[in-house]
């Protein structure tokens, strides 16, 4: 094997340094900004009777890509299950805010998440937790819909591939600095669900 092959590009290690700077004093920064903002907490997950359907988004858990990537995608539906679990049924009251990360919380290995795709830069990347903006998208077009006022909202860096959300319409998370947060301008239950082949997403009136 060459030099080249046995050790990364100088290049791309820079620049995963540079990166890895740049997202820690991101998080301190968030940190310390949200040590002390209400919008930052994690709402109730409650038991309830299903109330009337302000907004729907249901879309497909697996898509047509290189076999190269079926390990990825197994990965990012099993991220998506466990982000799914810590949402389902938060309830916010009206002018009460929703944030991504206060609900889901650290994406860690030791929580359960395992290696999933996430788009960088325009490429596709294994990453913990990666797939999640498929939850945080279909967030973003159900609050939308069911009149929600957008707080935070961040686009992908690239358009995703196939993805049924085009730029404009997607909302991508990255812990804990890339937030998706909206208000409820009513009661509304948030509710999150996977079926064998989609993710749903619900927003119903509480």
């Amino acid at each position: 094997m060459s030099g080249a092959e046995n050790h990364p590009h100088p290049g791309k290690a820079a620049d995963a340094i540079v990166f890895a700077v740049k997202a820690g004093l991101l998080r301190v920064r968030r940190a310390v900004r949200d040590a002390s903002d209400p919008a930052a907490r994690r709402r109730p997950v409650m038991i309830s009777m299903a109330g009337d359907v302000l907004a729907e988004v249901v879309t497909p858990l697996y898509t047509e890509h290189d076999p190269n990537e079926r390990a990825l995608q197994l990965g990012k539906v099993q991220n998506l299950r466990i982000g799914a679990k810590a949402i389902d049924g938060a309830r916010l009251e009206a002018g009460q805010v929703f944030s991504f990360w206060a609900q889901v919380g650290r994406p860690t290995r030791a929580r359960g998440f395992v290696e999933g795709r996430e788009l960088r830069q325009g490429c596709i990347i294994p990453t913990v937790a990666g797939g999640l903006c498929q939850l945080s998208n279909s967030l973003f077009r159900a609050a939308r819909h069911a009149g929600c006022e957008i707080v935070e909202r961040h686009g992908h860096t690239a358009p995703i591939p196939n993805s049924p959300f085009p730029p404009g319409e997607d909302a991508t998370v990255f812990w804990n600095y890339v937030d998706l947060r909206f208000r409820a301008r009513r009661p509304v239950t948030v509710r999150v669900r996977l079926s064998e082949s989609d993710l749903i997403v619900r927003l119903e009136a509480a």
